[in-house]
């Protein structure tokens, strides 16, 4: 399977899993972006600036907190107000931040956000051993 066919799988399974996350009670919409594009799915389209402002801040100070403690790359940053939360996770190339009012768990959001990895990298461990299978019943007859 190709980069781009995974990066392509990848951000189907992850859309997949926000639309669900999306019709969660409490969750006031999301943006996902990449280098190239961005989807943002928010009830209030009046701030949509201003959810997208706040998207790139909480991950570029989350790197930046990264580096100045040495902590290494960033899985998820969370900030809390008095009635908004937004979750902003990185995975693999795309960022996700997801707004949502302060009382719902982004715990479970995280982890079902998180298992788009794990379902990626099984799906692609999948299909690796199915091609090896079939190199390995593949018999040459010499002639």
């Amino acid at each position: 399977m190709s980069a781009k066919d995974k990066s392509e799988e990848l951000l189907a399974i992850l859309r997949l899993n926000l639309e669900n996350v999306r019709h969660r009670e409490g969750v006031i919409g999301y943006i996902l972006r990449n280098s190239k594009s961005a989807s943002v799915d928010i009830n209030d389209s009046t701030k949509i600036v201003d959810y997208a402002m706040l998207s790139g801040e909480s991950l570029e100070t989350g790197d930046m907190v990264s580096e100045i403690f040495q902590l290494g790359s960033i899985n998820s940053v969370v900030i809390e107000g008095n009635d908004l939360k937004v979750l902003s996770l990185v995975i693999e190339d795309q960022h996700v931040s997801i707004f949502m009012d302060r009382k719902v768990d982004h715990n479970k959001i995280c982890k079902e956000l998180d298992s788009t990895k794990h379902s990626q990298k099984r799906n692609a461990s999948s299909i690796q051993s199915n091609e090896e299978n079939q190199e390995q019943n593949e018999v040459e007859i010499p002639l």
